[in-house]
């Protein structure tokens, strides 16, 4: 048998579908079963279990089933089943638009009808199963469904059409992996050649034949028929020199290839020397072929003894003849029933049954040729019909596509041009925002430095003047609360003094932080010296230091923390900065109703930055700031 199910597994069930076969009364659990079984009735049972479970049409495992059912209703030489099953798969791959299985139905089909002997059939999917494996890309694939297309041709003695099959097979098979399909188009060729009386044509190609043999078996089978075509050009000697050497190396128990070869070897003797008695290795051979139930074996049993009788013993010439016809309607041959009743008509040419069976059987078999090599023919021509209109299309289409492309290039344009624009406007709207908010983060600072500088220069002075003036005058207690509000003053001048934003901006920053902090708070900072400061433009250095200042100012003012520790850090495209003391804490509605936290939020929305804090009454606060590079 051809290895049918070879293929079987084109779509594997993947490993964790096959776990879940471990649940009993599953799909997968009676697909195992089937697997484990040796009985195929059993597996068929089992592979019906499974189906019966499977409730989802998309399922991996459904085509497989299918696909298992085909194969052992074929065992069974169930074929009205197996094609059934055989369509179930061709429709269930077309709802799934797969066409690697649509492909394997129609190779399945092919397959099924070959065993029927309908050869118009096989034909016809083998060539779906390779049109759709050459949509695959899949040429090794494609190249068998010719060699099938091929093998159907020559059985109805399509000699030309089975050529060139094989010959197309050729062109798309791997000299390296494809040796058994190269061995089998090159012997399809060869058959071929003998066939139209091209001898010395076929003996070459049944030498290339041979030399892409991989097994023993086809390798004594071309050899045979390459004794056969010899025989054909009554090169007898050769023939039997070939024949003579098969006969040796067939080993003993193997009857049905040692009947093959005696019955060629004597046969060719017979033919070179009449005189020859050869009817003793006839009839052992005939004798090996009915033990085996060889019927094609048989079939060529009884042409050869027919002939060798006929000029010696006619009636026996008669008998092994209509034995000959016998085995011819076992076969199902027509051919060999028609030239056992040529032969019977040769042999007994008053016989009417004769005349008549063999005028009808003649033409019921020329008739099924004809329409053979014209069904053939017509599924060819109707593909390359519908290939020149899908040629005639495509150029059509082609036109029209080219127009489309030239409204659709020229709407790109146009479509680049907007985005252009509206991308453009779009950047100077959002340049035009950043400009404004770096524009107005720099008026804040100058503003705040302006009256940090009036109030210093102005507001403390004349606090100072008037204090030194009423010094000897006023009570010490009223010259006190005036040193008070001076002290105020000069801390607000300090406190909005003008920041050094190019390399001295660290050094401001921590001694900024250092002076606010109190004495007897313990101030940790982390991370400073190492962050690339030149990444952070001028603005963002005005906000990062007010927005501390304020933190450390409100936390001198209301934590009453021991420690506190600011750590600095890189994270991906933000400076990362961390706050966290000690102190009294408070209540989260507190912090958020306070016009200190307000004044902090709003700076670092001013640069697109981000801040969130943790805080509970006792337990401190802690605050993270998150500043776009």
């Amino acid at each position: 048998m051809i290895l049918f199910f070879a293929s079987a597994c084109i779509n594997n069930v993947q490993e964790e579908d096959l776990r879940k076969g471990r649940a009993k009364n599953s799909a997968y659990y009676f697909y195992q079963q089937a697997l484990n079984e040796d009985k195929i009735n059993i597996k068929i049972q089992n592979l019906n279990q499974s189906l019966s479970k499977l409730h989802n049409k998309k399922d991996s495992l459904h085509p497989l089933l299918l696909d298992h059912k085909i194969y052992y209703h074929n065992r069974l030489e169930e074929f009205d089943s197996a094609l059934f099953f055989a369509d179930s798969l061709k429709r269930l791959a077309t709802f799934k638009k797969d066409t690697n299985w649509i492909a394997l139905a129609f190779y399945r089909k092919a397959v099924i009808n070959r065993y029927l002997d309908n050869q118009e059939s096989v034909f016809k999917n083998a060539f779906e199963a390779r049109k759709r494996y050459l949509q695959l890309g899949d040429s090794s694939k494609a190249a068998r469904k010719s060699l099938e297309m091929a093998t159907a041709q020559s059985r109805r003695q399509d000699y030309t059409g089975s050529q060139e099959s094989a010959t197309e097979a050729l062109r798309y098979l791997n000299e390296e992996k494809d040796e058994q399909y190269l061995s089998s188009a090159y012997n399809i060729i060869a058959i071929a050649y003998r066939n139209q009386g091209f001898y010395k044509d076929a003996i070459i190609e049944y030498k290339n034949a041979l030399s892409y043999a991989d097994n023993l078996e086809d390798s004594l089978s071309y050899q045979n028929n390459v004794g056969l075509v010899y025989q054909d050009q009554k090169k007898y000697k050769k023939a039997i020199a070939v024949f003579d050497e098969l006969y040796s190396k067939a080993t003993e128990k193997d009857y049905k290839s040692r009947a093959r070869y005696l019955d060629n070897l004597a046969f060719t003797k017979w033919l070179e020397n009449k005189n020859v008695d050869i009817s003793l290795k006839l009839n052992q051979a005939l004798q090996w072929r009915k033990e085996l139930n060889d019927y094609n074996g048989l079939t060529a049993s009884y042409y050869h003894l027919s002939e060798f009788y006929k000029n010696l013993n006619n009636a026996k010439a008669i008998d092994y003849a209509e034995k000959w016809l016998e085995s011819g309607e076992v076969n199902t041959s027509l051919q060999a029933q028609v030239d056992a009743l040529k032969q019977l008509l040769i042999l007994s040419p008053i016989d009417k049954k004769y005349i008549s069976a063999y005028v009808h059987l003649s033409d019921s078999l020329n008739k099924v040729n004809l329409k053979a090599k014209n069904t053939f023919a017509k599924i060819r021509f109707d593909e390359e019909q519908k290939k020149q209109r899908i040629s005639r299309l495509e150029a059509s289409a082609a036109l029209q596509a080219l127009e489309n492309q030239k409204i659709k290039t020229r709407n790109y344009i146009l479509g680049f041009f907007a985005i252009l624009v509206i991308g453009l406007a779009i950047f100077i709207f959002y340049y035009n925002r950043q400009k404004h908010r770096r524009e107005k983060i720099t008026e804040i600072y100058n503003t705040e430095t302006r009256i940090s500088k009036k109030i210093h220069d102005e507001l403390a002075n004349d606090v100072y003047n008037i204090m030194s003036g009423l010094e000897a005058v006023v009570p010490a207690e009223t010259i006190d609360k005036l040193e008070s509000i001076y002290s105020r003053t000069r801390d607000i001048s300090r406190e909005n003094s003008k920041i050094n934003t190019g390399p001295g901006y660290v050094n401001q920053l921590v001694a900024l932080l250092s002076n606010v902090c109190p004495d007897d708070t313990r101030l940790i900072i982390s991370g400073e010296r190492n962050f690339p400061w030149s990444t952070i433009n001028r603005e963002k250095k005005f906000v990062i230091y007010r927005v501390l200042q304020e933190i450390m100012v409100n936390m001198k003012k209301h934590s009453q923390a021991s420690l506190v520790a600011l750590v600095f850090s890189k994270e991906e495209k933000y400076l990362r900065i961390h706050y966290s003391d000690n102190g009294e804490g408070s209540t989260r509605e507190a912090i958020q109703n306070g016009n200190g936290l307000q004044n902090v939020k709003n700076r670092i929305s001013s640069v697109n930055g981000k801040l969130t804090f943790e805080t509970e009454k006792g337990k401190g606060l802690k605050i993270m700031i998150l500043i776009p590079l």
